[in-house]
């Protein structure tokens, strides 16, 4: 018979699970208060954003990534399915999803390369164009919405800061204005 030696439990946490001396911030005097934390209000924030981006979208009958593939497409016709991936910075197998699905309603189309024959163009129809034009205007009325709330100098100064953080977290910069 063979015995199978169990380690003994965990002591138990004093206090809660969510209020433990354990989430200090090495060298901070105290817990610093979730909702304080940059990291969540970051998140508050972006939450929100997508949230209202994607019930604005949702009255043009559109998905935020559905939305970023017209406007990638509306900004570099007849690009590639990988290059429109590596622009926006998404996994081609979920682009391609996308692209299937706006081309089953006649918004984007797609054709053969010349000399190419794996590689496939990306164009807008005529309905995909108007509707990337009425996404642009939902964009730029964002855009507006911040721009009235910041002013031009702290604008400037979020924009450095969200820069600075892309940059620590590994991210690329972001494209030139006028691009996807």
């Amino acid at each position: 018979m063979t015995t199978t030696t169990v380690p003994p439990a965990a002591p138990p946490r004093s206090g809660s699970d969510c209020d433990t001396a354990d989430d200090q911030v090495p060298g901070a005097s105290s817990p610093l208060p979730p909702a304080s934390a940059l990291g969540f209000r970051l998140a508050r924030l972006a939450r929100t954003l997508r949230r209202e981006w994607s019930e604005e979208l949702a009255t043009l009958g559109l998905t935020p990534p559905q939305a970023a593939v017209l406007r990638g497409v509306a900004g570099t016709p007849g690009c590639s399915l990988r290059a429109l991936a590596r622009a926006l910075s998404t996994d081609p197998m979920n682009t391609k999803r996308c692209t299937d699905e706006l081309e089953g309603r006649n918004l984007l189309r797609s054709g053969r390369r010349l000399g190419d024959r794996r590689s496939r163009t990306l164009t807008l129809t005529e309905p995909g164009s108007t509707l990337a034009s009425q996404v642009n205007l939902l964009v730029l009325r964002q855009e507006q919405r911040f721009d009235t709330a910041l002013g031009p100098t702290r604008r400037q100064q979020i924009d450095g800061a969200l820069r600075a953080l892309e940059r620590a977290m590994g991210l690329p910069d972001p494209p030139a204005s006028g691009t996807p």
